[in-house]
């Protein structure tokens, strides 16, 4: 329905909002698609996850998520020497809701763990040292969330942590973090006009940094633990919209968003350019993007009482600005220090078809390739193309 989300009630909200757990009981939900890492076959059963109610008197829902799909663009691969299979294990993600007062509260937390260690004697190793080579990393995902006002407001706030250990054969740092984290909130909030049309008020805000330290000695017998580079990533995003859903009759959702967004990405890096004593180089790079302003409109209509039809837009139109700072003598002595700017005006536009179909506490939504509807069916048209880019099943286990 046009990347709409934020501003409609939908199982999927548990991933902004952990609350919402507690309206979606007892359900069991498998996810197929596309993900775009190590996918070699084009597509997968990427993700499964159960939602499980206990208790009676104060009963809380438990929901627990496994998932094929890795972390690659959560991960700063860009800051470490390693091997991808070493970060590329998503280990799970939990959740928990349940009613506080009239209100409810949600937790998730979600789990990156990966490792790889060598112990082998000088004996056997090609340069007749000691193979002392260690990579892990450990990645923590907190989120919690609360609704409240019968179910009209809901916020969330979340941080997320990331380490790594990243040695050579020989026991030295390649590279070691310097401070990785993020940290977000957001909210929204329903407002019912009359029977037929609710507004949603919506913003974000979210803030995060991944750095590190590098070291050229990982070849060397003696550790000099001389820091030769340094590289810092920053960044900020602000999003605030106002979303419409409209009902203009029975079995008939229609919904609007319109928005302003910015994001702002840092990258700064530090060279070394002396030892004695330690001198270092600065170079910054800047990017913004100010989306002024986006839209967003989507349907939902039923069209037989087993089938829904969804389609939907969005239009980003995005501004964009990049600068790059250099210091004085970066490519030859007496060099004055120099920035360099560009711009960029341009607008992304996405459409979306899909459908959903329903038979009993059976429900399937998918996203369609649209070239089925010039084509046809691929046992028609004999052509060999995806028919559906995403797929979930949902089952209803009560």
């Amino acid at each position: 329905m046009g990347d709409a989300n934020m501003i409609v009630h939908d199982d999927n909200n548990i991933w902004m909002f952990p609350s919402t757990l507690y309206d979606y009981p007892e359900l069991a939900i498998g996810e197929f698609g596309h993900y775009n890492f190590f996918d070699g076959d084009g597509g997968s059963f990427t993700n499964l996850g159960l939602h499980y109610k206990f208790g009676e008197k104060k009963p809380f829902v438990l929901g627990m998520y496994f998932s094929v799909e890795q972390p690659r663009s959560d991960f700063p691969y860009f800051l470490t020497s390693f091997e991808e299979y070493v970060v590329s294990n998503n280990r799970m993600d939990l959740f928990y809701a349940r009613m506080l007062g009239e209100n409810k509260f949600g937790f998730h937390f979600g789990y990156l763990h990966g490792s790889f260690t060598a112990d082998v004697d000088s004996l056997y190793t090609w340069n007749g040292q000691p193979d002392m080579t260690e990579e892990k990393t450990n990645g923590y995902a907190f989120d919690f969330g609360y609704t409240m006002n019968q179910g009209k407001v809901d916020l969330a706030a979340g941080i997320a942590l990331l380490s790594w250990t990243d040695r050579g054969y020989n026991g030295h740092d390649i590279t070691e973090p310097d401070g990785n984290m993020m940290f977000y909130f957001q909210g929204r909030y329903f407002h019912e006009v009359d029977q037929k049309m609710t507004i949603v008020p919506h913003g974000k805000f979210m803030y995060g940094k991944v750095a590190n330290k590098e070291y050229n000695d990982w070849d060397q017998t003696t550790d000099f633990d001389i820091v030769t580079d340094m590289n810092e990533y920053k960044m900020m995003v602000m999003d605030g919209g106002l979303g419409l859903n409209f009902t203009p009759a029975a079995g008939i959702l229609a919904i609007a968003d319109f928005g302003i967004a910015f994001e702002q990405d840092k990258e700064k890096v530090d060279d070394i350019i002396g030892s004695d004593p330690l001198e270092y180089e600065t170079r910054e790079y800047k990017t913004t993007w100010f989306t002024l302003p986006y839209f967003k409109i989507g349907l939902d209509a039923v069209v037989f009482n087993w089938m829904d039809l969804r389609m939907g837009a969005t239009s980003y139109w995005e501004n964009e600005k990049e600068t790059n700072d250099y210091p004085a003598d970066y490519y030859s002595t007496g060099d004055p220090a120099f920035t360099n700017e560009y711009k960029w005006s341009y607008v992304s536009n996405s459409t979306y078809l899909g459908a959903g179909f329903h038979w009993g506490n059976l429900m399937i939504d998918a996203q369609i390739n649209p070239e089925i509807i010039i084509n046809g069916f691929n046992f028609i048209s004999g052509e060999s193309q995806q028919m559906n880019y995403q797929v979930s099943f949902k089952y209803n286990m009560f």
